[in-house]
This record gives structure tokens, C-alpha cells and sequence, in this order.
């Protein structure tokens, strides 16, 4: 492996990070210990890694570094900011050299995650690498196992990252507040979740119109989850042509337009 290769993949994880971990999980059983330490790693790993391209977060604010908590839960969630804009949250998640697949934890798969990153860690744990990635599962019908084959390389992160920054801008939305505020409310998390899903599609290699029509099915359902009247969530799903499903990806058009020239 060159130079660049290893800068570009390699994460060396220095001794004080283990024996801080060590010194935290003094009242924690030591079979449970090895567990908790590879999830509070991996999330340090990808900070690490971010904090190349300048993106910031704070791995100490993770409920893998809440090491009490972990007995609890099995989340390692990370927030990403770029200049103190919050780009979304990704779940970091240990991944064996061996393993053929990758397996996100049930209370991970919920609508806030922008991605789910696979990190590898050498038994020695002094180095750590992030596998790739698969951006934000469908809302309807998650799959908690990812094939290894199928995760994106680690390059398209960065991709992902940059599509967050203009999704980051809260006027970018004000037509699909509208056209979602006349199902249902809009709340901060049923934005997060959209950030989320639009991102898993402009990841698409495919242009229009399967961007489209791959967001507006996740919306659809995303708003389905959050409507109480039964009659108006079958009447939107049901009928394919639908004036209001329409008006729907008549924003999401001109909303991936906005975000094309933006990159621009």
C-alpha cells in the first residue's frame, strides 16, 4: 500500500482512546466491554476520518461513547456539521474483516440516519477503516442486512456530504413544508428524514426521472407513517394518478433542479 493509499484509508487510533474507553467502563462486565469498545471506536474512526475534509463533530456526544448507556442500547450515532450546520446523522457500525455482509441494528433504522457506515478495526485495535457506506434505508420495508458487495466505497461519503450542505439550507423546502403541511405536521424530524431520503437518491447513478420518482415513493410513505386519518393516507397511496402524488414530484423536480445548479 503507497502513501496515498494509506492516508486516503488507514485511520492510525492512538493508545489514549482505548485506555480512555478502559477508564470509562470501569463498573461494565469485561464480556460486554469488547462489544461497547469496537461501536465507541468506529464512530471515532469516522470523525477522524471527516475531520480530514474539514467536517467537524463530536464523537464524545455518540451514545457508543455513553458507555453506561451501551448496556442499554446499540446505537453509535454521529452528528456531522460543516461550519456549525448540522449535515445530518450517520450510524457507524463495526464490521469484521470477514464478514460478507453488513448488519444495522434495529434502533438504528429509523428516519434521521443519513447513512450507515461500515468500519473495520485490526484486533489490535491501533488502526480503523471505513469499508463504504449505503445511505439511508427505505422507510417502508428497511433491510437490516447489507450485502459487503453492495455498500458504496468510502469516496461517495464525501458525496453524500456535499449533497447535505445545500440540503442543509431550511428554505430549500418551504414548497414541500407546504405541500406535506396540508397531510400532516412538519416537524424537524420529518425534515431530517427528508434530507435523508433525497440524499439516498440523488446518490442514484441514474438521473431523472428515477430520482424522482425513487424520492416521491419514499415521501409518500414517510407521510403515510405520520398521517392519523386512515381514508386521506389510502386515497394518497392507492391512486397512481393522483393529482396531489403529482404535485409531489412536481416539487421534488424543481426542488433536484435547485440542488443541480447549486453544485454548479
Amino acid at each position: 500500500m503507497n502513501t496515498q493509499e494509506l492516508f486516503g484509508q488507514l485511520i492510525p487510533i492512538p493508545p489514549k482512546i482505548t485506555q480512555y474507553l478502559q477508564r470509562l467502563s470501569r463498573d461494565i462486565e469485561p464480556s460486554q466491554f469488547s462489544e461497547i469498545a469496537k461501536k465507541a471506536i468506529a464512530v471515532w474512526v469516522v470523525h477522524r476520518y471527516l475531520k480530514r475534509f474539514d467536517y467537524q463533530s463530536d464523537f464524545r456526544t455518540s451514545s457508543a461513547w455513553n458507555v453506561a448507556a451501551q448496556v442499554l442500547t446499540d446505537l453509535a450515532d454521529l452528528e456531522i456539521f460543516e461550519d456549525s450546520r448540522s449535515l445530518g446523522i450517520v450510524e457507524c457500525i463495526p464490521l469484521a474483516a470477514d464478514a460478507e455482509s453488513l448488519e444495522i441494528p434495529q434502533g438504528s433504522i429509523i428516519g434521521d440516519r443519513i447513512a450507515y457506515i461500515a468500519v473495520e478495526i485490526n484486533p489490535p485495535q491501533t488502526w480503523g477503516k471505513i469499508v463504504g457506506f449505503t445511505p439511508a434505508l427505505e422507510t417502508e420495508y428497511p433491510e437490516p442486512s447489507i450485502d459487503r458487495q453492495d455498500l458504496l466505497e468510502c469516496d461517495r461519503l464525501l458525496d453524500l456530504l456535499e449533497l447535505a450542505e445545500p440540503l442543509a439550507d431550511p428554505s430549500r423546502f418551504a414548497e414541500l413544508e407546504s405541500y406535506w403541511s396540508g397531510w400532516g405536521e412538519w416537524s424537524a424530524e420529518a425534515r431530517q428524514a427528508v434530507v435523508a431520503q433525497l440524499e439516498k437518491a440523488l446518490l442514484l447513478e441514474t438521473k431523472e426521472p428515477l430520482q424522482v420518482e425513487s424520492a416521491a415513493q419514499e415521501l409518500e410513505a414517510l407521510i403515510a407513517q405520520s398521517v392519523a386519518d386512515s381514508e386521506r393516507e389510502l386515497a394518497m397511496r392507492e391512486d397512481p394518478e393522483n393529482e396531489s402524488r403529482q404535485q409531489l414530484r412536481s416539487i421534488l423536480r424543481r426542488l433536484f433542479e435547485s440542488l443541480r445548479a447549486a453544485e454548479d
